[in-house]
């Protein structure tokens, strides 16, 4: 169960969150002894369990979580936990909520073969229940998820705001989004419900992940479970950095940028990097647009009815930014 303050926020379906958790155990089986050692320790490795309590959330603010909520929100989190096995390969990230990475610990292919296994779980897991619809959609969320990573893979620190936004569109706002789509139809939501929901999903998932960013440079990596620095390790520009660029007349956040991208940096010119950044109205910028993002949300909610799930989904957004606020 995820710790609080989410626990708090997911207490509406903290029934429905066991019963996912119970599910996940199930969907995932196989007589290889490495898919059941890396799902464990991916799967079983915790969370916050987000995407999985937006579904029920929106499924029970829109009628009842019920069977198929929980179905979909098994679903949804098995793919983002098969995603990360991919994320931590292509980001050399070695660490992965408080642990050893997939990766380090089995090797790059044995991540990336159980990334594929279980996105081929959740496939015919959803097609056997009858499920097509919300295989539909998260089979159209997966690529958008690829394709954002692709274009951050091309454009490397050659980058603009606007193709930079683009980017987390895809590779972390469309699942939000999805969740929160497939969590409506589970409660029989309205079209109109449906597309508000679908909305206040990715203006979440903007907001998580430019936060997300922010951590990468002004978080705790004890805090975290991760390294820190590691975008900017590869030569990957954030919002802030990419901001902060704009107003650097001295050309020291550049260097700072090409010295990191050129692997010649360490600990302490992400730190640079960072107190340049903040110095420059970075920080302070990539909070604004966060912020905004979370408003945003918390707008597209507004047409849900009164309920503990409604409070608990406009509250979600604010517990995202106080990560970094």
């Amino acid at each position: 169960m995820a710790a609080s303050p989410w626990r708090e926020l997911f207490a509406p379906v903290e029934q429905q969150l066991v019963q996912t958790e119970l599910l996940l155990a199930e969907m995932v089986d196989s007589r290889s002894a490495t898919v059941r050692e890396v799902v464990s320790h991916t799967v079983g490795s915790g969370g916050k369990r987000l995407r999985p309590a937006l579904v029920l959330l929106c499924a029970q603010a829109c009628g009842e979580a019920g069977k198929r909520a929980v179905r979909l929100a098994a679903a949804v989190e098995l793919l983002h936990s098969g995603s990360l096995l991919h994320d931590d390969v292509l980001d050399d990230s070695e660490s992965r909520r408080g642990g050893e990475s997939a990766w380090r610990r089995w090797g790059t292919s044995a991540a990336v073969l159980v990334g594929d296994f279980i996105a081929a779980t959740v496939y015919e897991y959803l097609s056997g229940q009858g499920e097509n619809d919300a295989l539909g959609i998260l089979a159209q969320t997966v690529g958008e998820m690829c394709q954002g990573e692709l274009l951050s893979l091309e454009c490397g620190n050659e980058i603009d705001e606007s193709t930079h936004l683009e980017i987390i569109a895809g590779k972390t706002a469309a699942l939000f989004s999805a969740s929160c789509l497939l969590g409506a139809r589970a409660g029989s939501a309205s079209e109109t419900l449906q597309s508000a929901l679908a909305a206040y999903g990715r203006n979440l998932g903007m907001a998580f992940q430019i936060t997300d960013d922010l951590l990468d440079l002004y978080g705790d990596s004890e805090e975290l479970g991760k390294s820190v620095g590691q975008d900017q390790a590869r030569g990957l520009l954030t919002l802030a950095v990419i901001h902060a660029l704009e107003n650097d007349e001295s050309g020291q956040i550049a260097e700072l940028v090409d010295e990191l991208a050129a692997g010649h940096g360490d600990a302490q010119t992400v730190s640079c990097l960072a107190m340049q950044v903040e110095q420059a109205g970075g920080r302070d910028y990539a909070e604004q647009r966060a912020r905004a993002y979370g408003a945003s949300a918390q707008e597209h909610m507004q047409v849900l009815p009164a309920s503990p799930s409604r409070d608990a989904l406009d509250g979600i957004p604010e517990a995202v930014l106080r990560r970094i606020m």
